[in-house]
């Protein structure tokens, strides 16, 4: 398999990133970001409580980041052209400032048997240089399923590779964020508990309440 991750000095269990890290990692939490009470009809207000939650939670997870990398991938037959990020363009990043990874055959048997081909992810890195990049990322991210433009179609992971965190946005719904320690990551869990999704509240009692 194909180790997106090697070119980096890290812990994490894994050679690429899982799109649900909730539930591949065992120090993982899952915050809610637009929540049960501000409603899609209202998508502006949903949208700012979102970017809000997810930018203080990015603050306190961050806060001795020295550098901070932009991970993107999709699901794909075949690549697509680099201006799939153009978006990014708007956080002052450059096409050319993305590094290609590489490819990770995901082993789809179902695709496999329906297509006669496998389906693979695409995944493509960067450095940010300043701390507004990592707030328009979340901007251009969290907004997409509302509408909001400009946004981003990729999966986007925010990475420290020094001290092994790693913040995944999904949308406006909510993020994961993960470590290769429990001790990382739970002065988050007691300091922001109120915004932890409800579902899965019981597995991260399990991991950070004792």
């Amino acid at each position: 398999m194909t180790n997106i991750l090697a070119p980096f000095d890290h812990k994490f269990p894994c050679t690429e990133f899982p799109h649900a890290l909730f539930y591949e990692w065992d120090h993982v939490l899952r915050f809610e970001l637009g929540g049960e009470d501000v409603p899609t009809s209202r998508p502006l207000k949903r949208f700012n409580q979102a970017l809000e939650r997810a930018n203080t939670v990015a603050d306190a997870l961050f806060k001795e980041t020295e550098t901070l990398w932009l991970l993107t991938s999709y699901y794909g037959e075949t690549p697509r052209p680099k201006k799939r990020l153009k978006p990014l363009r708007h956080c002052g990043l450059a096409l050319a400032d993305f590094t290609h990874l590489g490819a990770v055959a995901q082993n789809d048997t179902d695709h496999i048997e329906d297509c006669g081909s496998d389906i693979h992810r695409y995944w493509d890195a960067t450095q940010l240089t300043e701390h507004s990049q990592r707030q328009e990322v979340l901007w251009l991210t969290l907004g997409a399923e509302l509408g909001i433009r400009p946004r981003l179609s990729t999966d986007v992971f925010l990475v420290d590779f020094a001290q092994n965190l790693v913040l995944h946005p999904y949308d406006d719904r909510g993020m994961d964020v993960a470590a290769t320690d429990n001790n990382a990551l739970r002065p988050l869990y007691q300091r922001f508990g109120t915004w932890l999704l409800e579902w899965n509240r019981p597995e991260m009692h399990d991991q950070f309440g004792s």
